[in-house]
């Protein structure tokens, strides 16, 4: 066989053997989803879209829309519409937990925030930009370039302490492609997920190194930095400001927001006791870990209301 010709075929031998990789990692993702989730929240992220973002990591495909300069151009709906005479329009951000993973359209804790609002009178609008996945890096991000310039009246933020490092701005790079091509590899994402396991730290879906929600434990006495950078710049904005404590379900229900470690002067939803004071059965609340049932998004969603009222009434 001519060297040409062994160059090919061991060229072609790696491509097939590469697929074959990249397709175990695919079953792989796809077994594990089905091992650890329950069916609705299985189901649900499965269904999802995400496309690299050279800004954020990643972005829904759908839904949020793109990052274009300062111009948010999502399908979020009414996030562009002109406000009605007296409306309040506010966002709330987060993960699945805010977005109401497993639970069908409307049933996610910002829409009955809002209802509840809306019964005690106040003309409120919450736009629910919470996405599976994102931590409070890419809520800072969305904050600043795409929200902002829309001149919320209220910002709401379900975020764990310490989820993420802040990200950094990369302007355009020839390299884009080759990391938007690696993004959509299920084979490094695998490769990715192991080796950040090894050094003690989960990753995002945009293969961002991230510290472990355990580690705000030991650090609870110092705002959290990027929950601090929201808060700086929504008071430098004057956009009124107000956390969740973001209820988790491990070993009990307890928060990995809690106040103590969040900045000072800001306002906190205690969605965390509310939940405990329901004294209902955890199972009836979560799905598993931090997605919440309809019934435990219906108490949160009375909670952040409680917590937003005094912000917002006249």
């Amino acid at each position: 066989m001519s060297p040409l010709r062994k160059a090919m075929f061991a060229l072609v031998a790696s491509a097939a053997a590469l697929l074959a990789l990249e397709g175990g990692a695919r079953v792989a993702i796809r077994i594990g989803l089905h091992l650890a989730l329950p069916a609705p929240v299985r189901d649900w992220i499965i269904s999802q879209e995400i496309v690299f973002d050279p800004d954020l990591g990643w972005r829904p495909s759908v839904g949020l829309g793109r990052i274009d300069g300062a111009r948010f151009d999502g399908s979020a709906a009414g996030a562009h519409e002109a406000k009605a005479p007296g409306e309040l329009r506010g966002f709330a951000f987060g993960d699945s937990q805010t977005h109401g993973a497993g639970l069908a359209e409307g049933q996610a804790w910002p829409v009955a925030a809002e209802a509840a609002l809306r019964r005690d009178g106040l003309p409120v609008r919450i736009i629910n930009l919470g996405s599976s996945g994102y931590r409070s890096a890419q809520v800072l991000r969305l904050i600043e370039v795409a929200v902002l310039p829309l001149h919320p009246d209220f910002l709401i933020v379900d975020c764990q302490l310490h989820d993420s490092e802040p990200l950094v701005r990369r302007p355009p790079s020839p390299w884009d492609g080759v990391r938007a091509a690696l993004f959509h590899a299920r084979l490094y994402r695998l490769l990715w997920l192991g080796t950040a396991a090894l050094r003690g730290q989960s990753l995002g879906p945009g293969g961002r190194g991230l510290t472990l929600p355990q580690g705000a434990v030991a650090q609870r006495g110092r705002p959290a930095g990027n929950h601090a950078a929201i808060a700086q710049l929504a008071a430098a904005n004057g956009v009124p400001l107000l956390f969740v404590d973001y209820p988790f379900w491990e070993r009990g229900i307890h928060a990995l927001a809690p106040a103590e470690g969040l900045p000072p002067g800001v306002p906190v939803a205690a969605a965390t006791p509310a939940l405990l004071a329901a004294g209902q059965a955890p199972e009836a609340l979560f799905f598993e870990n931090n997605h919440l049932t309809v019934e435990g998004s219906r108490i949160v969603g009375e909670a952040v209301a409680a917590a937003l009222r005094p912000l917002i009434a006249p």
